[in-house]
């Protein structure tokens, strides 16, 4: 087989852990038959486990191996998951999207736009803000800034659509990264105009810098959503381990 790289070792193995070829608490191949298999590098193994550990799909045990530690019993399937689109959220958990684009335009980043996106001053920005729904019920508001020269030839179909799907099928351009700040904060105005909050007074609110492959910073998204709808998770691991 084609040598693979250390991310399409990941993919395989993630994706083979979920369809159950390796299921919970079984220990996978060792290292020397996934770099037989994969014709590969061991280090390139060695970085694809150590992705799907920080993913808490397994978990390395000195002197017998990696094992699964990935148990679908325990699986939230609600709440979004790494770097999904809504659309593919909305696959994942079984609801009906709907994106409403309220805004979409091109702004300058001025001093105090920088500093809230990370953006250098002066910078020329593709400004979109969307409402999104879940069966028909406003869950959530995402507004976003890209560059505007690594988004050419963006629409309003497009945003409407997946974002991301424009950016990676039709750009090419492989996003990689996303460092985000997670908080809950009392709903705004806005909040109110645009979710259907009921009773709700507070918003989950996930601010996010997301960088493509050659490690440049190319969105930030503030997306506010519906508490009722709202989960995110994640794996800690304890330094030293």
């Amino acid at each position: 087989m084609p040598k693979a790289v250390f991310r399409d070792i990941y993919r395989d193995l993630k994706e083979r852990i979920e369809r159950g070829d390796y299921p919970y608490q079984a220990f996978l191949p060792s290292e020397a038959e996934l770099t037989e298999a994969y014709a590969c590098s061991r280090s390139s193994v060695r970085r694809a486990l150590g992705a799907l550990a920080a993913d808490g799909y397994v978990q390395s045990q000195q002197g017998k191996g990696v094992r699964v530690i990935r148990n679908p019993q325990l699986i939230d399937q609600a709440g979004y998951n790494g770097l999904e689109t809504f659309n593919e959220l909305a696959a994942r958990c079984g609801f009906t999207p709907h994106t409403h684009l309220i805004t979409l335009d091109e702004v300058e980043a001025d001093e105090k736009l920088a500093e809230i996106t990370g953006f250098a001053p002066g910078s020329r920005l593709a400004h979109i803000l969307r409402s999104r729904s879940a069966d028909g019920l406003r869950i959530s508001t995402d507004e976003s800034f890209y560059l505007a020269s690594e988004v050419p030839g963006l629409t309003p179909e497009a945003v409407r659509n997946s974002v991301y799907a424009y950016l990676e099928g039709t750009l090419g351009m492989k996003i990689v990264t996303s460092k985000r700040t997670i908080t809950v904060e009392p709903a705004t105005e806005a909040d109110r105009r645009y979710m259907d909050l009921g009773d709700f007074n507070a918003v989950g609110v996930m601010r996010s810098h997301t960088f493509d492959a050659d490690g440049v910073m190319i969105e930030y998204t503030e997306s506010r959503q519906c508490p009722g709808f709202f989960a995110y998770h994640e794996t800690a691991i304890r330094p030293g381990h």
